[in-house]
């Protein structure tokens, strides 16, 4: 079976992996974005305005990486016109968007006396870049201990990465 025959649903493997890491792409990039923007908050804004601007940035992200798969479809691809795995793909990146923005935005639902709203919704962030980095060795065969130290160091290149686009962005 080539990776391109059609499966029950109607889509291609090749459409279907297209999808996925599309998807996870966005959802570990908008991670790290909205850890930058977090470590920025330093406490400054209301919790209204520190979900707006988590919000703001979601959509304008997610906006930006369709439009920059749909250019490379054209320019590399030579498909110029939108398809069934554009819609498929433009799906996956909002599902990310809005999985990802959500999971930030519990903390500001919620008065939790240990930690602001922006550092648990920082960890809960760092927790999605650390399980991600778990379950990539674990899917590749991995032992845990093994996924275990990949997803600690999954998470410190995430920091470092934080902290150096925080810095250069101040």
């Amino acid at each position: 079976m080539s990776p391109r025959q059609e499966h029950d649903e109607g889509t291609t493997s090749a459409t279907v992996a297209e999808v996925r890491s599309e998807t996870e792409i966005m959802g570990l990039y908008l991670c790290i974005v909205l850890l930058a923007l977090l470590v920025g908050f330093g406490g400054n804004g209301t919790k209204e305005e520190e979900v707006a601007l988590l919000w703001g940035t979601t959509i304008g992200l997610t906006l930006a990486h369709f439009f920059a798969f749909r250019l490379v479809e054209v320019a590399a691809r030579g498909r110029p016109l939108p398809d069934a795995e554009d819609g498929w793909v433009g799906l996956g990146l909002t599902g990310a968007a809005v999985a990802i923005t959500g999971l930030a935005t519990l903390p500001y639902l919620f008065d939790l006396n240990v930690l602001d709203a922006s550092t648990a919704a920082s960890v809960l962030l760092l927790g999605v870049i650390g399980l991600t980095g778990f379950g990539s060795v674990r899917t590749a065969g991995g032992s845990r201990v093994r996924a275990m130290a990949f997803a600690a160091a999954t998470v410190a290149i995430a920091a470092v990465v934080t902290a150096i686009k925080y810095t250069l962005a101040h």
